[in-house]
């Protein structure tokens, strides 16, 4: 056992010396690459052949690089939420992770057929959970901007009352706002600076958020700008909207925190009297994983708590 000690720390140590040289690769980028980058970005002009495109063709390539194969998918997933990653690095990371529990678990366990199987689901969770946590960023982000939806309208609105065109509005809420919304419309005017028209700019802005009220937004200021109308009424009317989605969210979210707290209880609850029976009488929980039966009812057990509780959350969800 003690033999097997040094070496997993020492391939432990290892594995997260890589981990953490790769993470501040990518969190440290080479600034002189970015730099050429942006260089190459502001002295972007469109050919003559582009500009004789069609607005909606050029839109449709864009929505065509959004959606493409998984490696467009997942930068664009990295892009939402706010991650300065490429797809490279982010598998690369990924595999570390997946290698860094598997080998950990394996050599702890000393090669033991259980210990084998135990390290393949620690180092499939690995290879997993950097998803989950792009996802859970991802939310996050979203939720900050819809917070700020609010503000950006009632600024872009008084903005066009007093005289301002509907770029100016946008660059003047994105210099006034906080990020992550403000670094999302500073872009937009970037983009129409460089050759692209509004509408690519703002179409392009939904598709990166994900947002059902900034798509609300968006489709209002483009229905308006193709048939006309009354932008400052138009802004007024989403933004209130958006304040009701908001205060009846707020309602809905204070009458299910009693039953989802509950649901959470009674989830634990198995749980808890698992590590209780265990604690006053552990022969007697033993069998639970010693005897096939045991293991079969311990794996239904499990399976039906996880439905369970998905089956709650989803109830408890309620869609504005």
């Amino acid at each position: 056992m003690y033999s097997l000690a040094l070496p997993a720390i020492i391939l432990a140590f290892a594995a997260g010396l890589l981990l953490a040289v790769g993470s501040s690769r990518v969190m440290l980028a080479d600034r002189g690459t970015i730099r050429q980058r942006l260089r190459s970005l502001a002295t972007y002009s469109p050919t003559a052949e582009e500009s004789r495109q069609p607005a909606a063709v050029r839109a449709a390539r864009t929505r065509d690089a959004l959606h493409g194969g998984w490696s467009a998918r997942t930068a664009l997933q990295l892009e939402r939420a706010g991650l300065q990653l490429r797809v490279s690095e982010y598998v690369l990371l990924r595999v570390l992770a997946a290698l860094f529990g598997f080998l950990l678990v394996a050599l702890i366990s000393g090669g033991h057929p259980v210990g084998l199987i135990v390290a393949a689901i620690v180092g499939a969770s690995g290879l997993i959970a950097p998803a989950f946590v792009v996802e859970a960023l991802k939310g996050r982000r979203v939720h900050k901007i819809e917070e700020q939806l609010e503000q950006m309208v009632s600024m872009v609105s008084n903005s066009l009352k007093a005289g301002f065109g509907l770029l100016q509005s946008l660059d003047q809420a994105g210099q006034q706002l906080s990020p992550p919304l403000s670094s999302e419309l500073l872009r937009v005017v970037h983009e129409t600076d460089v050759g692209g028209t509004l509408e690519e700019a703002l179409t392009a802005l939904a598709e990166r958020v994900e947002s059902y009220d900034l798509d609300m937004i968006v489709t209002a200021i483009l229905v308006q700008r193709t048939v006309g109308g009354n932008l400052t009424e138009v802004l007024d009317n989403v933004g209130q909207t958006i304040r009701e989605r908001v205060r009846l969210e707020g309602e809905i979210n204070t009458l299910t925190a009693q039953k989802k707290l509950s649901g959470f209880i009674v989830g634990l609850l198995p749980v808890a009297l698992v590590l209780l029976f265990f604690a006053t009488d552990p022969e007697y929980m033993s069998t639970l994983f010693t005897h096939p039966v045991g293991r079969i009812l311990l794996g239904t057990g499990v399976v039906l708590d996880l439905i369970g509780l998905l089956l709650m959350r989803r109830i408890l969800t309620v869609d504005i």
